[in-house]
């Protein structure tokens, strides 16, 4: 670590550089295994909480619940670009006093300049810390509370391709097939779970069936207990409360994936197809700006010719129809299709600028993010799902006025080993 600035750079560390190139340091550490993380929760030294900013009139009756009043921070780890990293949700009312702390290293007892950064639903406190820094002692008009520092684990993906999520309770299979379409099709050798408080199965458990599948060099389940938080009421109103899944972006960022070649990141119940059948992360490698973006389409249930019941019983491959295009003016100009699924993501870790934001659909504060490309797209499978945010199972007969049977998606499915 350094003191030198604290906005870091946009460069991993030499140190980080050199363990990427050899990867010798990573061939020692387990190529399978659960983390966890080492939050600080106000209850824990303090009466002050976090205040939701909506306003109670725009309060779900169970907002009170899911909202994140507690965390002060998820996790504090060594950075790849200079500093120590606090990560958590966004500080809201804490702000003032978290920027008036001060900052005290251990066991070194050295002061350490820091830098508060305020983003989208999610708060970081960068801290310059002399090396060999183990804990941080924060004093401040909220209380005084000693934080554990955890070493990067960028070195396990380090050079790695690397397909990423955020799961609860998804079932094992669906799992396992998520990762072999992405291994196969696109070349994916590592995979970075952060499991959000399942009770089907343990952490242990999903690590052993990700771990049991061939071509995957390195797999890590992220033990992540926090809540996910409120979500809006439609598609842009209220989109305030839900920290969780931002936390588990940019800690994910942080804390494992500097170093890493490229990283895909979608949803279990979401593949990506290729147009032209190159692979995601070759593609997104060779990018101008280490970056690509683009659209989703539903697949859907086919009344008598997929799986019902049991989610046990139903597998990606079982559906190949999807919602035909609808076609919709946006700013009266723009015909775009009704139907579609929010844009998502792959992109180079390296080539991101520190100072921007991974989020759910964009990277914030990166301007090429806004950008859309044809070359690729998701498919978007409403059965696979145990329907935590609403109930979406339901075949349908299929009516061609609607569906299309997607001969892409099934070409695709050719091409994956769904038993190794």
């Amino acid at each position: 670590m350094t003191s030198s600035g604290s906005t870091g750079s946009p460069d991993v560390s030499p140190a980080l550089a050199a363990r990427a190139a050899g990867a010798a340091s990573s061939q020692t550490r387990a190529r399978v295994a659960v983390t966890g993380t080492r939050p600080v929760m106000l209850p824990d030294f303090t009466d002050a909480r976090r205040q939701p900013t909506r306003p109670p009139e725009a309060r779900d009756a169970d907002f009170t619940v899911k909202f994140d009043a507690e965390t002060l921070f998820y996790d504090a780890f060594v950075g790849t670009r200079g500093h120590i990293v606090l990560a958590g949700p966004p500080f809201l009312n804490l702000k003032p006093a978290l920027a008036a702390a001060t900052i005290v290293a251990q066991p070194s007892g050295a002061a350490c300049p820091f830098t508060l950064r305020e983003l989208d639903r999610h708060g970081q406190i960068h801290v310059a810390a002399p090396d060999g820094t183990r804990a941080l002692t924060l004093t401040s008009a909220l209380g005084t509370v000693t934080i554990a520092v955890q070493a990067s684990e960028a070195d396990i993906f380090a050079g790695r391709r690397v397909l990423f999520t955020q799961s609860r309770d998804n079932d094992l299979a669906w799992i396992q097939d998520w990762v072999r379409f992405s291994r196969d099709v696109h070349g994916a050798d590592a995979v970075l779970i952060y499991d959000n408080a399942s009770t089907r199965y343990t952490p242990g458990d999903l690590a052993e069936a990700v771990g049991a599948l061939a071509g995957i060099a390195a797999v890590r389940i992220v033990d992540w207990p926090f809540k996910f938080g409120p979500q809006g009421f439609d598609a842009r109103s209220y989109w305030d409360s839900d920290f969780g899944q931002h936390g588990a972006w940019e800690h994910a960022r942080r804390q494992f994936l500097e170093a890493a070649a490229s990283v895909q990141v979608s949803d279990i119940d979401e593949l990506i197809l290729t147009e032209d059948g190159c692979s995601l992360f070759e593609a997104v490698e060779a990018s101008p700006f280490g970056l690509l973006r683009y659209e989703g389409r539903w697949v859907v249930g086919r009344e008598g010719a997929t799986a019902d019941g049991d989610a046990a019983h139903r597998r990606h491959r079982d559906y190949t129809v999807v919602l035909r295009q609808r076609p919709v003016k946006r700013f009266g100009i723009l015909t775009v299709d009704g139907d579609r699924c929010p844009p998502k993501w792959s992109l180079v870790p390296s080539r991101i600028p520190d100072s921007a934001q991974w989020k759910v659909h964009s990277v914030g504060g990166y301007l090429p993010s806004r950008g859309l490309t044809r070359r690729f797209g998701y498919r978007h499978f409403r059965e696979i799902t145990n329907n935590w945010k609403y109930e979406r199972t339901s075949a349908e007969q299929f009516d061609p006025a609607l569906h299309a049977v997607d001969d892409r998606l099934k070409a695709h499915f050719d091409r994956v080993d769904w038993t190794s």
